[in-house]
């Protein structure tokens, strides 16, 4: 039953890694393609779909920041593994992981876990 537990939590860590990319593109857009534009005064667009871009794009930034809070407690060989496994935009395969950072892909299996744990650990606390 731990067990179950613990691998659920692993998926929740690498749903949130996942996101990062479309969190880096969202809190990165300008606070101009977020407001409707104005024509003679007068806004198009709905001042509700606006409040909620801005209110997205927070969030955003606050997930990234989070993100980054987590894997700063990680060793760098780690936040690297982890980086290229789930955060990258490029998805390599597991062999170009292995090839990037000079490891066999037995190791790579095996090391890839205890990151996941450790940053389960700093964004959960368990």
């Amino acid at each position: 039953m731990i067990g179950g537990y613990l691998m659920a939590k692993y998926k929740e860590v690498i749903k949130i890694l996942k996101q990062v990319p479309k969190w880096k593109r969202i809190a990165g857009k300008s606070l101009t393609d977020l407001h409707p534009p104005m024509i003679d005064n007068m806004p198009r667009g709905n001042s509700v779909q606006a409040d909620d871009r801005i209110i997205n794009q927070i969030n955003a930034k606050q997930q990234l920041e989070r993100v980054e809070f987590c894997l700063s407690f990680l060793s760098d060989e780690k936040q690297k593994l982890l980086r290229l496994a789930y955060i990258s935009n490029e998805h390599p395969t597991n062999i170009k992981i292995c090839i990037q950072m000079g490891i066999s892909e037995g190791t790579f299996y095996r090391l890839k876990k205890v990151p996941l744990q450790e940053f389960r650990e700093a964004n959960y606390g368990y």
